[in-house]
């Protein structure tokens, strides 16, 4: 389901295409979704829907949701929608490469030519031989890079409170930030049009939908096996544009999408191999 509501995220961005500002469009994602979160949140929390106990990271992680989602949804305005997802689930890369530094995990040769195989692929997924490097793949970059930070931040806010509260706080100030921004900036229109309003809550429904599928599927399973059923979005989402817009990726962009996805996969593979050896018993003399 977390597949389906991803594509569908994309494609009604990619529907509603640029008639209106980004500033809009997100803020409307945001107040569209929060009913539905705050609903559940208080049915499963009660009294402590929004009690958080990491509050700095909670700060840090709005940023990168924030940013992360601007550049996706840039890159499937600008780019086609597969080529825009498979950008976006390069981030497991970026992970790989921020792990050491943000949570001071240690990463070993394995993973590092994973690394390495991993950003070939995204240089091919640029395609800088059959039309020259676009600047638009690098919404789609900076936002596999965002999402990165975000997933680490994820990872610490997990261990300290509840994934409904995140989300209603997440959402909650979004709907704050990019309502306020939209006052501030000139020429930014805070009403659309009744077809585009439908598509908005819409949107705002799918992307809370997302959140609790992908909430209570890393509840329910483990990380490894969700990681690798993620990166069906790609093919999926170039489907569906293919079909609706007519969007073909080139093959050396396919090529690059592979490239990606196997990269991926492989560093998922380590990390479930490395979860499942054994701790080494500690030194009775010690």
């Amino acid at each position: 389901m977390a597949i389906l509501f991803g594509v569908c995220t994309g494609l009604i961005v990619k529907m509603i295409g640029d008639g209106i500002p980004l500033v809009t469009l997100l803020m409307y994602r945001f107040i569209f979704s929060v009913p539905l979160l705050l609903l559940l949140a208080v049915l499963v929390r009660g009294r402590d829907f929004l009690q958080i106990n990491a509050r700095r990271t909670l700060i840090v992680r709005i940023g990168f949701g924030c940013v992360a989602m601007a550049c996706w949804f840039t890159s499937i305005r600008l780019l086609p929608l597969g080529q825009a997802t498979a950008l976006l689930q390069s981030s497991v890369i970026f992970i790989t490469v921020l792990s050491p530094l943000l949570l001071g995990e240690v990463i070993g040769i394995y993973r590092w030519s994973a690394v390495a195989t991993g950003m070939i692929g995204i240089v091919l997924l640029t395609d800088p031989f059959t039309g020259g490097f676009s600047v638009n793949v690098g919404f789609g970059i900076a936002g596999a890079v965002a999402s990165a930070g975000l997933a680490i931040m994820l990872r610490r806010l997990g261990k300290a409170d509840h994934p409904f509260s995140v989300a209603v706080w997440y959402n909650g100030s979004g709907t704050v930030l990019l309502t306020s921004l939209a006052f501030l900036l000139p020429d930014v229109p805070m009403t659309v049009s009744q077809p585009v309003l439908f598509d908005l809550m819409l949107l705002g429904a799918v992307a809370a939908g997302l959140q609790l599928c992908i909430t209570s599927a890393y509840k329910f399973s483990e990380a490894v096996v969700i990681s690798s059923m993620r990166y069906l979005q790609i093919p999926l989402a170039a489907l569906v544009a293919f079909l609706l817009f007519a969007e073909v990726m080139s093959p050396v962009e396919i090529a690059g999408g592979v490239v990606v996805i196997a990269s991926c996969l492989f560093i998922a593979w380590r990390e479930f191999v490395r979860a499942r050896q054994p701790v080494p018993a500690a030194d009775p003399g010690a």
